[in-house]
């Protein structure tokens, strides 16, 4: 069975294996989550991924999103792609939002937040002095396909400039509104 550092990780992976049946598919297909002794346990058309309970524990108390390490489940091509969907959804909703009442804020943010941190998890897979990401980082048909269609975007200085956009805009979008 799968593992997943936590539950957001596996909804991602979810997600993304729907999107390889379907490329148009956006969302996790339909599944269930069952609890059990130590772990909850995703069921879905896809398979079934694991979510232990002390790992999602860990990643919560640290601000780890989709969990401490590297994920063993997407590779950095996949991380940088739902980096790429979600900042495409923040910017659309940041063009859109005005701060008026009845507009959804929480759209914003939470596409720069999901944008951010998806860019983090790609900037796991690089070694510590290494500019590029290394082959080890890619086992994904969509990640091997991303990288040699854009090598470009798995350098250190291009993953850490979106990141720090991404951060950077998410920061001025809640300095322009107010904290929430």
């Amino acid at each position: 069975m799968l593992t997943a550092r936590t539950l957001a990780e596996a909804r991602v992976y979810l997600s993304a294996m729907a999107a390889s049946d379907a490329p148009d598919a956006t969302e996790a297909p339909e599944s269930s989550l069952v609890e059990g002794e130590e772990a909850w346990t995703i069921q879905s058309p896809h398979g079934d991924v694991q979510v232990l309970y002390r790992t999602e524990d860990e990643a919560r108390l640290l601000g780890e999103r989709f969990g401490l390490g590297n994920s063993l489940l997407l590779d950095a091509g996949l991380w940088v792609q739902f980096a790429s969907v979600w900042a495409k959804r923040a910017l659309d909703a940041d063009i859109e939002y005005t701060g008026q009442p009845g507009q959804n804020r929480a759209r914003v943010e939470l596409n720069w937040e999901f944008a951010r941190d998806a860019l983090a998890e790609a900037l796991k897979f690089l070694p510590d002095g290494a500019d590029v990401v290394p082959d080890e980082g890619f086992w994904t048909e969509i990640g091997v396909r991303t990288r040699e269609l854009n090598p470009e975007l798995f350098t250190r200085a291009k993953l850490t400039e979106d990141y720090e956009f991404y951060r950077d805009t998410l920061s001025d979008f809640r300095s322009l509104y107010g904290e929430e």
